[in-house]
């Protein structure tokens, strides 16, 4: 049976019916023949004549008994009856055959899948007793389903999870300002230090005006649909150059993009960057590296909004610290889209590795002494002062990239400087 379990259902259902009804007809003509063969057997009611003698003399034979007569009838009826019990016996058992060959174990694997999806169990998978029939190819495509769901509940519980800690987080940094506009407040109505006073209002008003549109961004983040269109590897290379020449005027940059080639961005600017320009050897040999890796595809599938975004937030927080060289990578790998961008800075904190980009998060972020407002006798100490991002640029980026199929990758250099890696699925 097992070359019947390989075939397709209508193939199958169509060579178990030849076979079936070809029996059926082999057995319908053996009955018949049977049938005939008995009633020659028995005795019939006959006549003779004698005409040796003169006058002819006719002789009678015995009518048979009763009994012979019944079995001639029943044979009779048994000739008709038969072929048709015959056919319609062996139509029942190619169909429980058909079913227990070909229906009984898909359509058992669907209702108990069915049954464990509708109880919001996805951890399970569905095996595909044949793959060539049509009920193999709907156990697939239950089972794709089951992973699409499966994905779609831990984003969406992915999602649950960073809205609480995004809550959190932004309640919990939230209180800092508004413990120093108290603080604020209370100065003003005793008249002490107005000017310096009024000067840290408007300060943590803006702070407050700034965690607010933290928030607003995420969400909309969290909203934006990815729109995936195709788009020329060479345009979005091109792209990516022009964004690294804008935002990082005053550093060394190298691009590694196989398939075009590695090209050096002459440093700019004064200072440190101009003395820490990059050989031209270096690019020599990217180019002789990336010339020997596999052309990048023609066209890309990807939502180039979102992925400028990314690019723009990676560059210019590599630019940002950055000492002097900046390097973008570009390259497609596994049906993957890489943007890597390494800087020769301080690297990124054992926090934000251990624990992932977090929304207001002060890891590694340049800060300002901290103050000291006197209210009466109990100081209240000013917290310090974060640079506008509060966070938000690899938290943005880390979310696009699980919007895009991808992830966010952070790392540091074995000697010094951190790289971020953005993956987007295309």
């Amino acid at each position: 049976m097992g070359w019947i379990k390989r075939m397709r259902l209508k193939n199958a259902l169509f060579t178990m019916m030849f076979f079936g009804l070809l029996l059926a007809s082999l057995l319908s003509v053996c009955a018949f023949i049977g049938c005939t063969q008995l009633g020659r057997i028995l005795p019939q009611t006959t006549a003779s004549i004698d005409i040796s003698t003169d006058p002819a003399v006719t002789v009678d034979v015995p009518e048979p008994a009763a009994w012979s007569t019944a079995v001639g009838w029943l044979l009779g009826v048994l000739q008709i009856v038969l072929p048709i019990l015959i056919f319609t016996v062996v139509i029942m058992l190619t169909s429980i055959l058909f079913y227990r060959a070909k229906l009984k174990e898909p359509l058992y694997i669907l209702k108990s899948s069915a049954q464990r999806i509708m109880e919001n169990d996805l951890d399970f998978v569905i095996p595909a007793p044949s793959a060539q029939d049509e009920l193999g190819q709907l156990c697939r495509a239950f089972e794709k389903m089951r992973e699409t769901l499966l994905v779609n509940n831990q984003m969406l519980w992915r999602q649950a999870e960073e809205r609480k800690r995004l809550n959190a987080a932004f309640a919990h940094d939230l209180r800092n300002p508004v413990t120093v506009l108290k603080g604020t407040a209370k100065l003003l109505r005793k008249g002490i230090q107005v000017e310096q006073t009024l000067d840290r209002l408007e300060n943590n008003t803006l702070r407050i005006e700034q965690y607010i549109e933290s928030m607003s961004t995420i969400q909309r983040l969290e909203q934006v649909p990815v729109r995936k269109k195709k788009v020329p590897y060479a345009l979005l290379s091109g792209e990516l150059t022009d964004t690294v020449h804008l935002l990082a005027p005053g550093l060394s940059c190298r691009m590694i993009m196989p398939g075009t080639g590695s090209s050096l961005a002459g440093a700019s600017g004064t200072g440190a960057a101009e003395a820490c320009t990059a050989p031209a050897k270096t690019a020599a040999a990217e180019k002789a590296r990336a010339s020997a890796e596999a052309e990048a595809a023609e066209s890309l599938t990807i939502d180039p909004g979102l992925f400028m975004t990314v690019a723009e937030n990676l560059i210019a927080n590599g630019a940002r610290y950055a000492k002097c060289e900046l390097t973008v990578g570009l390259e497609v790998k596994d049906s993957f889209l890489l943007l890597s961008v390494m800087d020769d800075g301080p690297g990124f904190p054992a926090e934000l590795l251990r624990d992932g980009p977090k929304p207001f998060g002060k890891a590694g972020e340049h800060t300002k002494s901290s103050e000291i407002i006197t209210d009466g006798a109990k100081p209240c100490k000013a917290p310090a002062e974060n640079t506008a991002h509060f966070g938000m640029g690899l938290y943005s980026c880390q979310t696009i990239c699980l919007k895009h199929g991808g992830e966010l990758t952070l790392e540091n250099g074995e000697g010094c400087g951190a790289k971020a890696t953005a993956c987007f699925k295309i």
